[in-house]
């Protein structure tokens, strides 16, 4: 039987990400944390596709981080040089 990487159940998905030489990369509660976080843009109520998936997971990644707020050195006691 041939797998079909558009049509995963999320069970199937665990297994196949997890059979790869690095060993358990993805637990079952992560990807539902996953598919929680990107609705319905990596696939439905009961399949996920591979690569929609991917493409979602390497747009966050990428996602520039916002800057923070304030001077970041402001925060810290300036040290009197001598």
């Amino acid at each position: 039987m041939a797998i079909d990487p558009r049509q995963l159940r999320p069970t199937e998905l665990v297994r196949l990400l997890n059979s790869t030489p690095l060993g358990e990369v993805i637990g079952e509660r992560q990807l539902l944390r996953h598919r929680s976080r990107a609705g319905f843009r990596i696939g439905d109520d009961r399949h996920v596709d591979l690569f929609r998936y991917v493409a979602w997971l390497v747009a966050v990644r990428h996602k520039p981080r916002p800057e923070p707020e304030g001077d970041p050195y402001g925060r810290q006691p300036r040290v009197a040089r001598g």
